[in-house]
């Protein structure tokens, strides 16, 4: 079990786009308006390019991430869960693999190693990275659980039904919180 660091080019670590076909309405004749689809261009915020690219070639990879609470662009008074790189520009491949076949992958930007021979990376090294890795999921849980808890100790001191319908879908989404809530220690 040998692990390969590879390079990756900006922005290959973002959230992967994926275009979605919907079907659009039918007008009052009752035939489809337009070509009867549109397709909608979305982020899937679980999975980064390079991930994608890696999986669908058949490799193996490891990206280390963490979670962060990230303002809402259409609600500013929400925060949402995103992912982001532990270590930027950098993903592990799990070997051995074919490197030709790595390199001409979009989002490569090479592989890491000394005089054209791909250098292996440590399992420890491996191990100490998925250790950084759940300390920082366990301190953003700790965030969501006393922002949740926050929450609703607002609404019941206000008596805000809004606040108390926000909490509730919160308990059951999961994945966003206000904005006062993330000053909470």
């Amino acid at each position: 079990m040998t692990w390969y660091a590879i390079r990756t080019t900006p922005g290959a670590q973002q959230p992967q786009r994926e275009f979605v076909v919907e079907k659009t309405s039918l007008g009052k004749d009752g035939k489809p308006r337009g070509k009867g689809y549109r397709i909608v261009p979305s982020l899937n915020p679980n999975v980064s390019a390079i991930e994608r690219v890696l999986t669908d070639a058949g490799f193996i990879h490891y990206m280390p991430v963490q979670k962060r609470l990230i303002r809402d662009r259409l609600k500013t008074e929400l925060w949402k869960a995103r992912r982001f790189p532990l270590l930027l520009g950098y993903v592990f491949i799990k070997g051995p693999c074919n490197f030709f076949a790595l390199q001409e992958l979009p989002g490569v930007a090479g592989i890491v190693g000394t005089r054209g021979k791909p250098m292996a990376v440590d399992v420890v090294d491996i191990l100490m990275l998925r250790t950084k890795e759940a300390e920082a999921e366990s301190e953003f849980d700790r965030q969501s659980i006393n922002a949740h808890r926050n929450i609703r100790r607002k609404a019941k001191l206000r008596g805000d039904k809004k606040l108390k319908a926000l909490a509730d879908s919160l308990e059951i989404v999961g994945t966003t919180v206000p904005v006062g809530s993330l000053l909470v220690a």
